[in-house]
């Protein structure tokens, strides 16, 4: 029940969302990290887009059969966790590209995500994000220290 467990399952996240054009998303590695459905809300736009863990990787086979999107990256750069019992949250500032090779910093973002301990391990329960706009910056002390 580390802190360590958690960073795992975070970056497996991450890696199971990330594709290229030899790789698709791993959809079974998504659903494995979530606790049931999962519940999963960008709040980037005008309306929060809602998902679960099917309908979320449905949406994005979507946008990759249709021929929308052949790569996708995204990392986390920044968290901070708390954990209390057999719970958990953590702030995930991540960022990420469509773009094999994108020489501008990359747009960030962040992730809120909820965590329950069950069986023996860490397990996501739902997550809300929203991607940084001119609008909408991250604070500085979010940000990793370069």
């Amino acid at each position: 029940m580390t802190i360590q467990n958690i960073d795992h399952l975070t970056e497996s996240f991450y890696k199971s969302i990330s594709f290229d054009q030899e790789h698709y998303p791993n959809f079974d590695l998504l659903q494995d990290l979530f606790l049931g459905t999962g519940n999963l809300l960008n709040n980037t736009f005008e309306k929060p887009l809602e998902f679960t863990v099917q309908s979320f990787a449905q949406a994005m086979m979507q946008q990759i059969e249709a021929g929308n999107t052949s790569f996708f990256a995204q990392q986390e750069i920044a968290d901070k966790t708390e954990i209390f019992g057999k719970i958990a949250q953590r702030r995930s500032v991540y960022e990420y590209s469509f773009k094999r090779e994108q020489i501008e910093r990359w747009p960030r973002g962040v992730n809120y995500i909820e965590y329950v301990f069950k069986n023996e391990r860490w397990f996501i329960t739902s997550m809300v994000w929203c991607d940084e706009t001119d609008l909408c910056k991250i604070p500085e002390e979010w940000l990793p220290r370069i």
